[in-house]
């Protein structure tokens, strides 16, 4: 009767341990399902949003130029390889094109001849660019031993920035466009330009009339979220190009024109890269070139 009279209280232990483990999964159930709507109704209201302020600014005109680059007549995009054009600055070319009074003109600094595909390379970059609206005459494309198209090869600095200058000075280009100091992919080839480029400002070579603007790069998760990044890229950027649906048709297909490189990873790429909706950009300036270096030492 002793050991009986001992096994009752641990019984009764044991249940209302039981109990109080069910009410914890209950609980933990029911924080869970609210937690999940709540972030659906968030996410479901963001996504409402880029698309309100898509349709808006793009169809309605609100604002539509206020965040543009400002006089712009004849600006020299700088690219490394061909199809940067396309993956990275499509949208800021497609809206200058629209401008009667732009030229547009592009420096390409290599054949793309990672793969022995120069010469097919070559010939698809003007492919695309007639797509977009660049008249072949507008192209250079060079050919140089001392910039390989290879990822992992930073270029010399003082090479880009001379064969840039002589196009600024002999084309008038008021404007330049190029990448930023992380060239969006951290591709080695990208990131020289810039820094070429940053050269020239601090050194103060650029003529007086000429002024130099970078492709910001953002992190992966805003890189592919395509029309989602809108609203943020609206509220963080100086100045931003965005596209409509009619004119993203017209970049694929210039994108396709690159058929030697358009394989399903790019076409994926295409669809969900916010570089092929929007294009934000900030100034080189020498003030903030000079904060850069401080703080990369």
């Amino acid at each position: 009767m002793l050991v009986m009279l001992d096994v009752f209280p641990l019984q009764d232990k044991l249940e209302d341990l039981r109990r109080l483990g069910d009410t914890v999964v209950q609980e933990t159930c029911k924080y869970a399902r609210e937690s999940m709507e709540h972030l659906t109704i968030a996410v479901t209201a963001y996504i409402c949003l880029c698309v309100v302020f898509y349709l808006a600014t793009v169809y309605l005109k609100i604002s539509p130029d206020c965040r543009h680059l400002r006089t712009v007549k004849r600006v020299l995009f700088v690219i490394a390889h061909p199809d940067d054009e396309c993956m990275f600055f499509g949208p800021v070319i497609l809206k200058l094109a629209q401008q009667s009074d732009c030229q547009i003109f592009i420096l390409c600094l290599s054949e793309g001849d990672y793969n022995q595909e120069g010469v097919v390379r070559k010939q698809e970059l003007w492919d695309s660019c007639r797509i977009l609206g660049i008249p072949d005459s507008n192209i250079t494309l060079c050919k140089n031993s001392y910039l390989p198209d290879d990822p992992a090869v930073r270029w010399r600095e003082d090479i880009v920035a001379n064969l840039l200058l002589n196009h600024i000075e002999a084309l008038s280009i008021d404007t330049v466009i190029t990448f930023d100091k992380l060239g969006v992919s951290r591709h080695q080839n990208h990131i020289s330009i810039f820094y070429a480029t940053a050269y020239l400002c601090m050194e103060q070579k650029l003529p007086s009339y000429c002024k130099a603007y970078a492709l910001e790069s953002i992190n992966t998760l805003r890189k592919y979220s395509a029309m989602l990044d809108i609203p943020i890229s609206y509220l963080l950027s100086s100045y931003w190009y965005i596209i409509s649906l009619s004119d993203r048709k017209i970049l694929k297909t210039a994108m396709a024109a690159h058929r030697s490189q358009y394989v399903w990873f790019r076409k994926l790429y295409m669809n969900f890269s916010r570089y092929a909706v929007i294009n934000t950009f900030k100034e080189i300036e020498i003030l903030d070139l000079e904060l850069d270096l401080e703080l990369d030492d």
